[in-house]
Protein backbone atom coordinates (compact mmCIF):
# COMPACT_ATOMS: atom_id res chain seq x y z
CA UNK A 1 0.00 0.00 0.00
CA UNK A 2 1.39 3.31 -1.13
CA UNK A 3 0.75 7.13 -1.29
CA UNK A 4 -2.60 8.70 0.11
CA UNK A 5 -4.23 4.95 1.01
CA UNK A 6 -1.40 4.07 3.41
CA UNK A 7 -1.30 7.65 4.94
CA UNK A 8 -5.58 7.26 5.42
CA UNK A 9 -4.81 3.41 6.71
CA UNK A 10 -2.17 5.14 9.45
CA UNK A 11 -4.27 7.93 10.88
CA UNK A 12 -7.29 4.92 11.22
CA UNK A 13 -5.19 2.46 12.81
CA UNK A 14 -3.41 5.15 14.39
CA UNK A 15 -6.97 7.11 15.59
CA UNK A 16 -8.77 3.52 16.84
CA UNK A 17 -5.53 2.84 18.60
CA UNK A 18 -5.53 5.90 20.60
CA UNK A 19 -9.27 5.43 21.58
CA UNK A 20 -8.58 1.90 22.52
CA UNK A 21 -5.98 2.70 24.64
CA UNK A 22 -7.42 5.79 25.97
CA UNK A 23 -9.91 3.15 27.53
CA UNK A 24 -7.49 1.00 28.57
CA UNK A 25 -5.99 3.32 30.54
CA UNK A 26 -8.85 4.70 31.91
CA UNK A 27 -9.80 1.27 33.28
CA UNK A 28 -6.49 0.83 34.66
CA UNK A 29 -6.05 4.45 36.33
CA UNK A 30 -9.95 4.18 37.89
CA UNK A 31 -7.89 2.15 40.66
CA UNK A 32 -5.32 4.87 41.78
CA UNK A 33 -7.15 6.57 43.95
CA UNK A 34 -9.26 3.71 45.75
CA UNK A 35 -7.14 0.35 45.60
CA UNK A 36 -5.11 1.65 48.23
CA UNK A 37 -7.65 1.86 50.57
CA UNK A 38 -9.84 -1.21 49.24
CA UNK A 39 -6.82 -3.24 50.19
CA UNK A 40 -7.06 -1.64 53.81
CA UNK A 41 -10.60 -3.29 54.00
CA UNK A 42 -8.49 -6.68 54.36
CA UNK A 43 -5.55 -4.88 56.69
CA UNK A 44 -3.09 -4.58 54.45
CA UNK A 45 -0.65 -1.64 54.36
CA UNK A 46 1.76 -0.28 51.69
CA UNK A 47 4.27 -2.62 51.81
CA UNK A 48 1.39 -5.38 50.70
CA UNK A 49 -0.19 -2.50 48.44
CA UNK A 50 3.72 -3.17 46.57
CA UNK A 51 4.01 -6.47 46.76
CA UNK A 52 0.38 -6.62 44.86
CA UNK A 53 1.30 -4.43 42.16
CA UNK A 54 4.54 -6.30 42.30
CA UNK A 55 2.59 -9.39 41.34
CA UNK A 56 0.88 -8.14 38.78
CA UNK A 57 4.31 -6.34 37.61
CA UNK A 58 5.94 -9.99 37.61
CA UNK A 59 3.46 -11.35 35.70
CA UNK A 60 3.97 -9.37 32.72
CA UNK A 61 7.44 -9.82 32.86
CA UNK A 62 7.47 -13.28 32.02
CA UNK A 63 4.70 -13.03 29.87
CA UNK A 64 4.69 -9.85 27.27
CA UNK A 65 7.67 -11.20 25.28
CA UNK A 66 5.53 -14.39 24.69
CA UNK A 67 2.77 -12.85 23.73
CA UNK A 68 4.63 -10.56 21.35
CA UNK A 69 6.37 -13.52 19.70
CA UNK A 70 2.96 -15.12 19.35
CA UNK A 71 1.72 -11.51 17.44
CA UNK A 72 4.72 -12.00 15.52
CA UNK A 73 3.69 -15.73 14.29
CA UNK A 74 -0.67 -15.28 14.55
CA UNK A 75 -0.99 -11.68 13.95
CA UNK A 76 -1.41 -8.48 16.13
CA UNK A 77 -5.64 -8.84 16.41
CA UNK A 78 -6.03 -11.74 17.89
CA UNK A 79 -3.30 -11.31 20.70
CA UNK A 80 -4.77 -7.82 21.65
CA UNK A 81 -8.50 -9.47 21.81
CA UNK A 82 -7.11 -11.94 24.28
CA UNK A 83 -5.56 -9.00 26.46
CA UNK A 84 -8.53 -6.85 27.10
CA UNK A 85 -10.80 -10.17 27.85
CA UNK A 86 -8.34 -11.43 30.27
CA UNK A 87 -7.99 -8.43 32.19
CA UNK A 88 -11.91 -7.82 32.17
CA UNK A 89 -12.35 -11.36 33.94
CA UNK A 90 -9.60 -10.47 36.11
CA UNK A 91 -10.62 -7.09 37.39
CA UNK A 92 -14.19 -8.43 38.21
CA UNK A 93 -12.58 -11.02 40.54
CA UNK A 94 -10.32 -8.44 42.01
CA UNK A 95 -13.78 -7.07 42.73
CA UNK A 96 -15.02 -10.23 44.13
CA UNK A 97 -12.07 -10.59 46.43
CA UNK A 98 -12.69 -11.79 49.77
CA UNK A 99 -9.29 -12.17 51.24
CA UNK A 100 -5.54 -11.38 50.94
CA UNK A 101 -4.47 -14.12 48.89
CA UNK A 102 -7.55 -13.47 46.56
CA UNK A 103 -6.60 -10.64 46.01
CA UNK A 104 -3.12 -11.74 44.96
CA UNK A 105 -4.47 -14.85 42.63
CA UNK A 106 -6.46 -12.05 40.83
CA UNK A 107 -4.08 -9.18 39.71
CA UNK A 108 -1.24 -12.58 38.80
CA UNK A 109 -4.22 -13.04 36.63
CA UNK A 110 -4.40 -10.00 35.36
CA UNK A 111 -1.07 -9.29 35.03
CA UNK A 112 -0.81 -12.52 32.54
CA UNK A 113 -3.38 -11.63 30.11
CA UNK A 114 -3.17 -7.94 30.13
CA UNK A 115 0.25 -8.45 29.30
CA UNK A 116 -1.02 -9.11 25.76
CA UNK A 117 -2.49 -5.58 25.06
CA UNK A 118 0.11 -2.89 25.09
CA UNK A 119 2.97 -4.80 23.50
CA UNK A 120 0.51 -5.35 20.30
CA UNK A 121 -0.66 -1.73 19.72
CA UNK A 122 2.95 -0.81 19.94
CA UNK A 123 4.01 -3.69 17.57
CA UNK A 124 0.87 -2.35 15.53
CA UNK A 125 2.34 1.33 15.32
CA UNK A 126 5.96 -0.11 14.14
CA UNK A 127 3.99 -2.31 11.43
CA UNK A 128 2.35 0.55 10.31
CA UNK A 129 4.77 3.49 10.01
CA UNK A 130 8.46 4.44 9.40
CA UNK A 131 11.20 5.29 11.40
CA UNK A 132 10.65 8.95 10.95
CA UNK A 133 6.62 8.57 12.23
CA UNK A 134 7.47 6.13 14.67
CA UNK A 135 8.32 8.25 17.70
CA UNK A 136 5.67 10.28 16.94
CA UNK A 137 3.17 7.25 16.74
CA UNK A 138 4.63 6.31 20.10
CA UNK A 139 3.81 9.54 21.37
CA UNK A 140 0.31 9.43 20.45
CA UNK A 141 -0.05 5.88 22.34
CA UNK A 142 1.41 7.75 25.45
CA UNK A 143 -1.14 11.03 25.18
CA UNK A 144 -3.83 8.27 24.73
CA UNK A 145 -2.56 7.17 28.01
CA UNK A 146 -2.45 10.47 29.58
CA UNK A 147 -5.67 11.47 28.77
CA UNK A 148 -6.97 8.08 30.49
CA UNK A 149 -4.85 8.87 33.18
CA UNK A 150 -6.92 11.99 33.31
CA UNK A 151 -10.41 11.18 33.32
CA UNK A 152 -9.74 7.47 35.17
CA UNK A 153 -8.56 8.77 39.04
CA UNK A 154 -11.34 11.13 38.76
CA UNK A 155 -13.91 8.45 37.57
CA UNK A 156 -12.31 6.54 40.46
CA UNK A 157 -12.47 8.79 43.29
CA UNK A 158 -16.25 9.43 42.13
CA UNK A 159 -17.38 5.80 42.25
CA UNK A 160 -15.19 5.02 45.24
CA UNK A 161 -17.27 7.70 47.45
CA UNK A 162 -20.14 5.27 46.05
CA UNK A 163 -18.30 1.77 46.66
CA UNK A 164 -14.41 0.94 46.97
CA UNK A 165 -15.39 -2.39 44.88
CA UNK A 166 -17.09 -0.08 42.20
CA UNK A 167 -14.41 0.70 39.96
CA UNK A 168 -13.16 -2.56 39.97
CA UNK A 169 -16.47 -3.54 38.64
CA UNK A 170 -16.22 -0.66 36.02
CA UNK A 171 -12.72 -1.36 34.79
CA UNK A 172 -14.17 -5.03 33.68
CA UNK A 173 -16.90 -3.87 32.12
CA UNK A 174 -14.69 -1.03 30.29
CA UNK A 175 -12.33 -4.22 29.15
CA UNK A 176 -15.08 -6.08 27.44
CA UNK A 177 -16.46 -2.59 25.69
CA UNK A 178 -12.94 -1.96 24.71
CA UNK A 179 -12.69 -5.72 23.26
CA UNK A 180 -15.91 -5.35 21.10
CA UNK A 181 -13.77 -2.21 19.32
CA UNK A 182 -10.67 -3.59 18.35
CA UNK A 183 -12.62 -6.60 17.18
CA UNK A 184 -15.16 -4.92 15.12
CA UNK A 185 -13.18 -1.70 13.26
CA UNK A 186 -9.12 -2.81 14.04
CA UNK A 187 -7.62 -4.25 10.75
CA UNK A 188 -4.71 -7.04 11.23
CA UNK A 189 -1.14 -5.06 10.22
CA UNK A 190 0.60 -8.06 10.37
CA UNK A 191 0.28 -9.90 6.85
CA UNK A 192 0.37 -13.32 6.34
CA UNK A 193 3.66 -13.56 4.48
CA UNK A 194 5.58 -11.29 6.85
CA UNK A 195 4.11 -14.19 9.56
CA UNK A 196 5.40 -17.26 8.11
CA UNK A 197 8.87 -16.04 8.90
CA UNK A 198 8.83 -16.05 12.28
CA UNK A 199 7.58 -19.29 13.31
CA UNK A 200 11.10 -20.26 14.78
CA UNK A 201 11.31 -20.34 18.69
CA UNK A 202 13.35 -17.40 19.07
CA UNK A 203 14.78 -16.72 22.52
CA UNK A 204 13.89 -13.04 24.48
CA UNK A 205 17.91 -12.95 25.03
CA UNK A 206 18.56 -12.60 21.16
CA UNK A 207 16.06 -9.15 21.49
CA UNK A 208 19.32 -8.16 23.72
CA UNK A 209 22.02 -6.61 21.17
CA UNK A 210 24.50 -3.91 22.05
CA UNK A 211 22.23 -1.30 19.84
CA UNK A 212 19.41 -2.40 22.28
CA UNK A 213 20.73 -3.48 25.70
CA UNK A 214 20.97 -0.13 27.27
CA UNK A 215 17.38 1.00 25.66
CA UNK A 216 15.97 -2.13 27.65
CA UNK A 217 17.59 -0.98 30.79
CA UNK A 218 16.47 2.63 30.79
CA UNK A 219 13.11 0.77 30.01
CA UNK A 220 13.31 -0.65 33.22
CA UNK A 221 14.75 1.79 35.38
CA UNK A 222 12.63 5.19 34.69
CA UNK A 223 10.08 1.63 35.21
CA UNK A 224 10.88 1.40 38.75
CA UNK A 225 10.82 5.01 39.69
CA UNK A 226 7.66 5.92 38.05
CA UNK A 227 6.01 2.72 39.88
CA UNK A 228 7.65 3.31 43.25
CA UNK A 229 6.14 7.07 43.15
CA UNK A 230 2.36 5.73 41.95
CA UNK A 231 2.96 3.03 44.73
CA UNK A 232 3.64 5.63 47.46
CA UNK A 233 2.36 8.74 46.38
CA UNK A 234 -1.29 7.96 47.58
CA UNK A 235 -0.25 6.98 51.21
CA UNK A 236 2.01 10.50 51.15
CA UNK A 237 -1.30 12.16 50.09
CA UNK A 238 -3.25 10.74 52.67
CA UNK A 239 -0.80 10.93 55.64
CA UNK A 240 1.08 14.05 54.57
CA UNK A 241 -1.17 16.36 52.83
CA UNK A 242 -4.51 15.05 54.24
CA UNK A 243 -6.36 14.32 50.77
CA UNK A 244 -9.22 12.10 49.99
CA UNK A 245 -9.43 9.44 47.49
CA UNK A 246 -11.32 12.10 45.26
CA UNK A 247 -8.70 14.78 45.77
CA UNK A 248 -6.02 12.11 44.88
CA UNK A 249 -8.16 11.56 41.63
CA UNK A 250 -7.44 15.16 40.50
CA UNK A 251 -3.94 15.23 41.31
CA UNK A 252 -3.66 12.14 39.34
CA UNK A 253 -5.56 14.05 36.56
CA UNK A 254 -3.32 16.99 36.09
CA UNK A 255 -0.25 14.67 36.03
CA UNK A 256 -2.50 13.04 32.71
CA UNK A 257 -2.85 16.41 31.51
CA UNK A 258 0.99 17.18 31.30
CA UNK A 259 1.91 13.77 30.40
CA UNK A 260 -0.78 13.63 27.24
CA UNK A 261 0.08 17.23 26.34
CA UNK A 262 3.74 16.69 26.15
CA UNK A 263 3.43 13.39 24.59
CA UNK A 264 0.39 14.29 21.99
CA UNK A 265 1.84 17.40 21.16
CA UNK A 266 5.34 18.48 21.66
CA UNK A 267 7.39 14.80 20.80
CA UNK A 268 7.85 15.84 17.46
CA UNK A 269 9.05 19.46 17.89
CA UNK A 270 11.27 18.22 20.42
CA UNK A 271 12.55 15.49 18.62
CA UNK A 272 13.26 17.76 15.62
CA UNK A 273 15.22 19.86 17.70
CA UNK A 274 17.31 17.70 19.82
CA UNK A 275 16.97 14.23 18.23
CA UNK A 276 15.62 10.67 20.29
CA UNK A 277 18.44 10.14 21.50
CA UNK A 278 18.86 12.75 23.58
CA UNK A 279 15.36 13.24 24.65
CA UNK A 280 16.12 10.33 26.72
CA UNK A 281 18.48 11.87 29.17
CA UNK A 282 16.94 15.25 29.19
CA UNK A 283 13.67 13.48 30.64
CA UNK A 284 15.31 11.62 32.92
CA UNK A 285 17.08 14.49 34.56
CA UNK A 286 13.74 16.30 34.89
CA UNK A 287 11.90 13.25 36.21
CA UNK A 288 14.98 13.35 38.84
CA UNK A 289 14.25 16.92 39.94
CA UNK A 290 10.57 16.44 40.48
CA UNK A 291 10.84 13.70 42.39
CA UNK A 292 13.10 15.57 44.57
CA UNK A 293 10.54 18.04 45.12
CA UNK A 294 7.78 15.73 45.84
CA UNK A 295 10.07 14.34 48.69
CA UNK A 296 9.57 17.75 50.33
CA UNK A 297 6.27 18.78 49.44
CA UNK A 298 4.47 19.91 52.18
CA UNK A 299 1.23 20.82 50.07
CA UNK A 300 -1.09 19.12 47.73
CA UNK A 301 -0.51 22.32 45.32
CA UNK A 302 3.36 22.06 44.88
CA UNK A 303 2.97 18.15 45.40
CA UNK A 304 0.68 18.44 42.26
CA UNK A 305 3.07 20.76 40.26
CA UNK A 306 5.87 18.51 40.97
CA UNK A 307 3.65 15.42 39.60
CA UNK A 308 3.13 17.59 36.71
CA UNK A 309 6.93 18.13 35.85
CA UNK A 310 7.82 14.41 36.72
CA UNK A 311 4.79 13.46 33.94
CA UNK A 312 6.49 15.78 31.17
CA UNK A 313 10.21 14.19 32.15
CA UNK A 314 8.61 10.77 31.58
CA UNK A 315 7.00 11.66 28.50
CA UNK A 316 9.92 12.18 27.08
CA UNK A 317 11.17 8.72 27.55
CA UNK A 318 9.05 6.49 26.81
CA UNK A 319 8.09 7.63 23.19
CA UNK A 320 11.91 8.13 22.39
CA UNK A 321 12.98 4.76 23.98
CA UNK A 322 10.17 2.78 22.20
CA UNK A 323 10.82 4.03 18.68
CA UNK A 324 14.99 3.79 18.79
CA UNK A 325 14.05 0.13 20.16
CA UNK A 326 11.98 -0.87 17.02
CA UNK A 327 14.47 1.15 14.67
CA UNK A 328 17.64 -0.94 16.16
CA UNK A 329 16.29 -4.03 16.77
CA UNK A 330 17.50 -7.39 14.51
CA UNK A 331 14.20 -9.70 15.87
CA UNK A 332 10.62 -9.68 15.07
CA UNK A 333 8.93 -6.36 16.23
CA UNK A 334 6.72 -8.31 18.61
CA UNK A 335 9.36 -10.09 20.17
CA UNK A 336 11.59 -6.55 20.78
CA UNK A 337 8.80 -4.61 22.17
CA UNK A 338 7.78 -7.58 24.34
CA UNK A 339 11.04 -7.74 25.55
CA UNK A 340 10.26 -4.32 25.64
CA UNK A 341 7.38 -4.41 28.07
CA UNK A 342 8.67 -6.74 29.88
CA UNK A 343 11.44 -4.67 31.00
CA UNK A 344 9.26 -2.04 31.78
CA UNK A 345 7.19 -4.49 33.88
CA UNK A 346 10.21 -5.89 35.96
CA UNK A 347 10.66 -2.19 36.66
CA UNK A 348 7.01 -1.84 37.82
CA UNK A 349 7.87 -5.51 39.93
CA UNK A 350 10.54 -3.99 42.09
CA UNK A 351 9.70 -0.27 42.32
CA UNK A 352 6.37 -0.81 44.31
CA UNK A 353 8.14 -3.23 46.64
CA UNK A 354 10.65 -0.68 46.89
CA UNK A 355 8.98 2.36 47.18
CA UNK A 356 5.53 1.03 49.52
CA UNK A 357 8.76 -0.59 51.81
CA UNK A 358 10.59 2.77 52.10
CA UNK A 359 7.57 4.52 53.00
CA UNK A 360 7.02 2.34 56.04
CA UNK A 361 10.52 3.43 57.08
CA UNK A 362 10.01 7.46 56.47
CA UNK A 363 7.35 9.17 53.61
CA UNK A 364 10.04 10.83 51.32
CA UNK A 365 12.82 7.70 50.66
CA UNK A 366 10.65 6.48 47.74
CA UNK A 367 10.92 9.85 46.17
CA UNK A 368 14.29 10.67 46.85
CA UNK A 369 15.55 7.34 45.95
CA UNK A 370 13.50 7.45 42.73
CA UNK A 371 15.38 11.10 42.07
CA UNK A 372 18.90 8.76 42.69
CA UNK A 373 18.00 6.18 40.23
CA UNK A 374 17.14 8.48 37.59
CA UNK A 375 20.07 10.77 37.81
CA UNK A 376 22.32 7.60 37.64
CA UNK A 377 20.30 6.31 34.62
CA UNK A 378 21.18 9.66 32.65
CA UNK A 379 24.73 9.17 33.42
CA UNK A 380 25.05 5.65 32.23
CA UNK A 381 23.12 6.49 29.35
CA UNK A 382 24.93 9.48 28.25
CA UNK A 383 28.28 7.37 28.99
CA UNK A 384 27.42 4.15 27.29
CA UNK A 385 24.56 4.45 25.33
CA UNK A 386 24.50 7.39 23.54
CA UNK A 387 27.86 7.14 21.77
CA UNK A 388 26.73 4.27 20.29
CA UNK A 389 23.67 5.67 18.96
CA UNK A 390 24.97 8.57 17.61
CA UNK A 391 27.66 5.73 15.52
CA UNK A 392 24.50 3.42 14.39
CA UNK A 393 22.67 6.56 13.40
CA UNK A 394 25.88 7.39 11.54
CA UNK A 395 26.17 4.16 10.09
CA UNK A 396 22.94 4.09 8.59
CA UNK A 397 22.67 7.21 7.16
CA UNK A 398 26.42 6.66 5.24
CA UNK A 399 24.49 3.31 3.99
CA UNK A 400 21.51 5.19 2.46
CA UNK A 401 23.91 7.61 1.32
CA UNK A 402 25.81 5.26 -0.38
CA UNK A 403 22.87 3.30 -1.69
CA UNK A 404 20.84 6.89 -3.67
CA UNK A 405 24.59 7.07 -5.20
CA UNK A 406 24.25 3.84 -6.72
CA UNK A 407 21.26 4.48 -7.70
Amino acid sequence: MKGPRRTQMQKRILGLLFTVLFLVMIGFSILFPVEPAYIQLFGATSATMGWLTASYSLAQFVFSPLWGRLSDRIGRKPVMLVGLAGYGVSMTLFALGQSIPHLFMARTLAGVLSSATLPTAMAVIADTTTEDERAKGMGLLGAAFGLGAIFGPFVGGVLGDVSLRLPFFATGLLSVATMGLVWRLLPESLPPEKRGGVRENVSRLKAFQPDTTWLYVIAFLAAFSLAGLETAFPFLAYDRLGATTRSVGYIFAVMGITGSIVQGGLIGPIRKLIGEARMIPAGLLVSAAALALIAVSKTAVAATAALALFAAGHGLIRPANASLVTQRTKVGQGLAIGVYDSMDALGRVLGPVVGGTLYVYRDSLPFSSGASVNVAACLLFVALALPRLRAAAREDANARTGAEDRN
